[in-house]
């Protein structure tokens, strides 16, 4: 049994090292670490508010939460687009410790509403539309895929403890597999 485990992670290790996570500038290099993983991801999207509390409306969100959000990204190799925010969201709200701030619970189940009430009403977002039943397949295999997960993850984690891990110990060590926005390796597993 110990045998078979050992080759599935020795596998799963060198399927990761040829895959590319399909969020510009972030790769499974597996000597990456979350800290330049998110120094990447910044770099792809310099739009992004960091350092700071965003406003939006009378409504702050505090730096150190959105902070943990983006990690997320770079964790799950999620990408920002609208299909794959519903993916986190969804993954968010089961995969994480169930003690957290009461607004995570809001943040994921309000945000998934408000997009199914925009597309239920033939709206977009951006230039993006995506049918009702769309939608809620992309938050339910977000919510699914987190059920998967082997250790939850603290909702309360301190990023500076996390940021120089390497990336791909920290997907392994909560078994984060293949989530989200992965491309198919470049080259066929061997084995």
């Amino acid at each position: 049994m110990k045998s078979a485990l050992k080759k599935d992670l020795s596998n799963f290790q060198e399927n990761l090292q040829t895959m590319e996570i399909t969020q510009p500038g972030i790769s499974t290099n597996s000597s990456l670490t979350l800290r330049e993983g998110l120094e990447r991801y910044y770099q792809a999207n310099p739009e992004f508010v960091r350092d700071r509390d965003l406003w939006v409306g009378r409504i702050r969100i505090p730096w150190c939460d959105l902070q943990r959000h983006d990690i997320m990204h770079v964790v799950t190799g999620y990408s920002t687009a609208l299909d794959q925010e519903l993916l986190l969201i969804g993954f968010l709200l089961s995969s994480l410790t169930w003690r957290r701030p009461w607004y995570y619970y809001a943040q994921s189940i309000v945000v998934f509403l408000e997009l199914l009430w925009l597309s239920l009403r033939g709206g977009t977002w951006g230039t993006v539309y995506y049918n009702p039943i769309q939608v809620c397949r992309f938050y339910l295999r977000g919510i699914r895929q987190g059920f998967t997960v082997c250790k939850k993850i603290d909702a309360y984690i301190n990023p500076d403890t996390v940021l120089d891990r390497n990336l791909v110990s920290l997907q392994m060590e909560y078994g984060i597999e293949n989530a989200g926005a992965w491309e198919q390796p470049k080259h066929p597993p061997v084995g």
